[in-house]
């Protein structure tokens, strides 16, 4: 199976307010309308505990922390600790099958808290949570079509979700869990020119990607010293981040600059034709927003 996308990525956040401004007035993304299914799980979310950027529940969930989520709603994993990516597949009851058959512990929540969207939350090798799901109606936007492996979706402004970066402990590990189990199929990191790379470890011990043209997923060994020997502020390798890509990235920096916000500008240098630019959101969460240039 390759047909995939990333549908969204929960981000906790300790004061969801203002944790969503930063993404509207500084990163300038659009408020989205929650669709919630007929039949609703405990939920208990209101407008203090989260923030949606994007259509149809796909994009940014921006979600204050339930301590009982897990326990009211019977499952075994929390997804508002912490955050996690979502992941839509075509056929989720073959993913369901193998992840069990491996030995990994599965909750099946159904569709309990997005309109015609069937959720799965399970952990990765890294203990990464990772929602696997499948749109069951046509409400949630649509699944992914054959041959589909995380196609650029543009939401209202012209933004768009590029990658996720998840902070693993062992590569290969991790890669074999998305391929074998959730059935993605690896790709190839596409790198600038030597002149603008950066020094970091591209080999397969230090990264995996899986999609297209740098999109996608991004698997990670954490490298200690790696925002150092970039001369950044922010280190993308440790703890895992959402890359977001906009229209317009000099706009973000110059309001980023007006805030009064760091960011380390990072250049083309990991990517080639994206320029990137790492900073932190008020709930310190580990945001990219970048721009391909070419």
């Amino acid at each position: 199976m390759t047909d995939w996308y990333v549908h969204h990525v929960n981000l906790q956040a300790h004061n969801v307010g203002e944790t969503a401004r930063f993404f509207r007035d500084i990163i300038g993304l659009e408020d989205g309308s929650w669709r919630y299914p007929e039949t609703v799980g405990e939920i208990g979310h209101t407008s203090e505990t989260i923030a949606y950027f994007g259509t149809g529940n796909r994009g940014l969930h921006v979600v204050r922390a339930i301590a009982d989520f897990a326990v009211t709603n019977r499952l075994l994993h929390n997804p508002t600790i912490g955050g996690h990516l979502a992941i839509t597949v075509s056929d989720i009851e073959a993913v369901k099958s193998r992840l069990e058959e491996a030995g990994v512990m599965v909750s099946d929540a159904g569709v309990y808290a997005m309109a015609g969207v069937h959720q799965l939350y399970c952990y990765d090798p890294s203990l990464n949570v990772v929602e696997i799901n499948a749109v069951v109606d046509d409400t949630g936007g649509g699944g992914p079509q054959p041959g589909d492996e995380h196609p650029v979706r543009r939401e209202p402004g012209d933004w768009y979700i590029h990658h996720v970066n998840l902070q693993v402990h062992d590569v290969a590990a991790a890669t074999a869990f998305y391929r074998d189990l959730l059935g993605m199929r690896p790709g190839r990191f596409n790198m600038p020119d030597s002149d603008t790379r950066g020094d970091f470890d591209h080999s397969a011990g230090g990264l995996s990607v899986f999609g297209p043209d740098n999109r996608g997923l991004h698997l990670v060994r954490g490298q200690p010293t790696f925002h150092v020997d970039n001369g950044l502020m922010h280190n993308p390798t440790i703890g895992g981040h959402v890359a977001i890509s906009v229209p317009d990235l000099a706009r973000v920096m110059r309001r980023m600059d007006a805030a009064g916000h760091f960011y380390s500008d990072a250049g083309t240098y990991a990517m080639a034709g994206v320029h990137q630019v790492y900073t932190f959101d008020p709930s310190w969460n580990f945001i990219e927003i970048n721009q391909q240039v070419a």
